[in-house]
């Protein structure tokens, strides 16, 4: 009889320690399970923040798509656990842009519109049933430009068609008055056209009788010679006049069609007053057209820009079937030759 309550007391026991074994002490929650218990910098997620991949330091993005990337953030106590993620993209004054909301991996596409040549910042976080964790380091990219045309001209090259002059560590340099440089562009009736230029004086066509042509446009078949280009309903030019002071601007601007009215010329004459040009001076010309018309400025050396012209296209647009624009105007012979273009750019406007 006491061997066989001994043996009940033993099973008994055994038993305690089987269930008291089986009944494991849970692993501490990846997630915190109240406020009072978030880390300094206020996350609630126990977790590593994650590392930034692409794009960082300041990366020139060549494609409008932005991708960001980033390394996984790891879950302290808790192998497995499925994380996602929060992205955020700031302007360069700190502003939201785009926050991605939870997202499962570790990349996410950027689908804001973002402004071209500015720069970006981004940061992304691990997050879990509604806990998140640290921030990641702030990283940064350049957005790609978003102009039809954006052409430095200093690095040797073109993107456009070259036609006649050289390279200079400066610019491109027209070296003569039959040079040029294309640009072909989908046909635009609301774009804007911007260009520093350089190496300029006052009247600078008194040397060969002539008022010089900053920019001009038409439909690429017109640039084939003088006669075309003087007669298509397209033609579009911007003047230095010789005479005067040498400051004044001369501008025709067709829209479809010849002569008085609208369509018509659209011809300015300032006779004097322009910019004080100086070949040590930088200008930058600012080209805008619209359905409504079109306006003319100038900065000086980084200035606030001047207008100078404007007129109205009583609502018929600049649209040249094949809509070329060029510096200088090689088939009228009155480009250039000292002037030094860069930093072309051709936009749509918004």
């Amino acid at each position: 009889m006491e061997r066989k309550n001994l043996l009940l007391v033993g099973v008994s026991a055994l038993i305690v320690v089987v269930i008291g074994c089986s009944s494991k002490e849970p692993a501490t929650p990846v997630a915190p399970t109240s406020p009072s218990s978030s880390a300094p910098d206020g996350s609630t997620l126990k977790a590593t923040p994650p590392s930034p991949q692409s794009p960082i330091n300041d990366q020139q993005l060549t494609t409008a798509q932005v991708m960001l990337v980033t390394g996984a953030s790891t879950a302290q106590f808790a192998d497995g656990v499925p994380l996602q993620y929060r992205f955020q993209v700031f302007n360069a004054a700190n502003v939201l842009v785009q926050d991605s909301g939870v997202v499962g991996g570790t990349s996410w596409p950027v689908t804001a519109t973002l402004q071209g040549r500015q720069r970006y910042m981004w940061r992304t976080r691990a997050e879990y049933q509604g806990a998140f964790g640290p921030w990641s380091p702030v990283v940064s990219f350049i957005a790609a430009e978003t102009a039809l045309v954006f052409d430095p001209l200093t690095n040797g090259t073109t993107v456009g068609q070259q036609r006649g002059g050289f390279f200079t560590g400066q610019g491109w340099q027209s070296g003569a008055r039959d040079s040029g440089i294309d640009y072909d562009i989908p046909t635009c009736s609301s774009c804007t056209v911007e260009f520093d230029i350089t190496n300029i004086g006052k009247g600078e066509g008194v040397c060969c009788n002539a008022d010089l042509i900053f920019l001009s446009m038409a439909d690429a078949g017109s640039f084939a010679g003088f006669g075309p280009f003087r007669d298509t309903p397209w033609k579009m030019h911007l003047k230095q006049r010789a005479d005067g002071d040498g400051t004044g601007f001369d501008i025709v601007w067709r829209n479809g069609g010849v002569g008085g009215g609208n369509p018509g010329d659209h011809r300015i004459k300032v006779p004097g007053g322009g910019p004080d040009y100086r070949s040590s001076s930088v200008f930058h010309f600012v080209v805008q057209w619209s359905e409504a018309g079109y306006n003319i400025s100038v900065g000086t050396d980084g200035g606030p820009q001047v207008q100078y012209m404007a007129d109205g296209f009583g609502g018929i647009p600049y649209s040249p079937p094949n809509h070329r624009v060029s510096l200088g105007c090689y088939p009228r012979g009155e480009s250039f030759p000292s002037a030094i273009y860069r930093n072309v750019k051709i936009s749509k406007n918004q």
